[in-house]
């Protein structure tokens, strides 16, 4: 319960509001972020790592913190490096998001060109000490997302873990899912850096900008149109006219 109360009062000083009915409240205090104050030490195990790769394995290397969001048509990972090019051929992409602002390099826009794929450069900010996304900019990442006409798409950052996590949790917003397993995605990618920030950012995004898009390319099925109330009775009373006679 102490740690409860503490997570609120966190919440609370960073002039958020928990609007899940405390779920958001519940889990942070259950869940480890960079951003949140710990009592635990961090680990210092260092888990050893062979870099050496086959040679015919190489041209297959994902990038780092790669994923699927939906099968076959939205990916996830962090910034793509020459070595990752041929792993990227193989999903045929027809476009790539890069969601941080610095300069495309020479080599991975040629990669780009060769192979016909269309490029869109959004800049979500990182979420660090403040929120600091804009509602508009992750309202027009999640336009170029939502457009069937788009995919294969890859959404990528830097390391594919805070800033692609919160355009794939806005994302899973759009498509109905629960905070729960929202924010279970979003750790798994970015765990063990995740930011309180970014979980309340996706939680307090509204949905609603892009559900019209989100509509015409079928991810969410349309509303369905309520029947008209029947007409009320007209207040005028109506006259009876006489029939001629014969």
């Amino acid at each position: 319960m102490e740690r409860l109360e503490d997570m609120r009062k966190y919440i609370m000083s960073l002039g958020l509001t928990d609007s899940s009915g405390h779920q958001l409240t519940e889990h942070v205090a259950h869940t480890v972020h960079e951003d949140v104050p710990s009592d635990d030490e961090p680990s210092t195990e260092v888990i050893p790592f062979d870099p050496k790769i086959p040679a015919r394995l190489q041209p297959t290397l994902p990038p780092i913190n790669f994923g699927a969001v939906v099968k076959n048509n939205i990916y996830r990972s962090g910034y793509p490096s020459a070595e990752n090019f041929g792993f990227l051929k193989s999903l045929k992409l027809k476009t790539i998001l890069t969601l941080v602002p610095e300069p495309i390099p020479e080599g991975y826009r040629t990669f780009m060109t060769s192979h016909g794929i269309q490029h869109f450069h959004v800049h979500i900010p990182a979420n660090k000490g403040k929120v600091r996304i804009a509602a508009c900019e992750m309202t027009r990442a999640l336009e170029i997302v939502l457009d069937r006409s788009n995919h294969p798409l890859l959404i990528h950052c830097n390391k594919g873990k805070h800033r692609t996590g919160c355009v794939v949790g806005c994302f899973r917003r759009v498509e109905g899912e629960e905070f729960g397993p929202i924010f279970d995605e979003y750790h798994t990618y970015a765990n063990p850096k995740a930011r309180l920030l970014d979980e309340a950012f996706i939680e307090l995004f509204d949905e609603h900008t892009v559900m019209w898009m989100a509509r015409r390319y079928n991810w969410v099925q349309p509303v369905a149109a309520e029947p008209l109330p029947p007409s009320p009775p007209s207040p005028v009373p109506t006259l009876s006219v006489a029939k001629p006679r014969a």
